[in-house]
């Protein structure tokens, strides 16, 4: 649909002009001046639709058919339908109309829409690599701004990750339940054995003695 309408303004003009100007012919005084509008009027307006089109949009040969679509139901309601053979050739001459006017349009006009068409596209590709350069610098301000928000969580994570050492087990001190026990490691075992035994021996030599 939008290739379409930049037909539409030329199409009303040349519908327009095929389906109106003949009603002014139909008055008795101007009856045979009719031909008139067939041979000179349908065919100008053609013509300069035809290049105007041209240079705005440059050559476009679907345009010229629609001039002859434009005079089919003009030549039925005016000018006997197709049992007319000059109806005929006057759909081929305002064929050949409409392709002449597109060729004049173009010489013409075609050297300022060309150039037209160059500062457009150029236009167009400067905006075209201003918006990638704009969403490039935004895509680097976006990265830094998540590498700075990523790195105090990647050091507590590796904080976390960090094996632990393994602290050193205390082995139990041997605790002695003695009423002897001084507490004192360097106790001297074998003399606290001695003096049991020598106060044993005393307590024999005692109950001998008493007997």
């Amino acid at each position: 649909m939008n290739g379409l309408k930049k037909y539409v303004p030329f199409a009303l003009i040349i519908f327009a002009v095929y389906l109106l100007v003949p009603l002014v012919f139909l008055i008795p005084a101007l009856n045979n001046y009719s031909t008139v509008a067939y041979y000179f009027i349908f065919l100008v307006t053609q013509v300069v639709c035809s290049a105007a089109y041209c240079a705005k949009h440059g050559l476009d040969f679907l345009f010229a058919l629609i001039a002859p679509i434009a005079f089919i139901p003009s030549m039925l309601i005016y000018n006997g339908g197709f049992t007319q053979i000059q109806n005929l050739v006057l759909v081929f001459v305002y064929l050949v109309a409409g392709i002449f006017g597109l060729f004049l349009g173009d010489l013409a006009f075609g050297d300022e829409r060309r150039k037209r068409e160059k500062k457009e596209k150029q236009a167009a590709e400067d905006m075209l690599l201003q918006a990638k350069r704009h969403d490039e610098q935004e895509k680097e301000r976006f990265d830094k701004r998540n590498q700075k928000k990523s790195a105090p969580k990647s050091a507590d994570k590796s904080r976390q990750d960090r094996p632990h050492r393994a602290q050193p087990e205390k082995k139990p001190q041997p605790r002695y339940s003695s009423r002897y026990d001084t507490g004192d490691d360097d106790f001297d075992y074998s003399k606290y054995t001695d003096e049991m035994d020598k106060e044993l021996d005393e307590r024999v030599n005692r109950l001998l003695n008493d007997e």
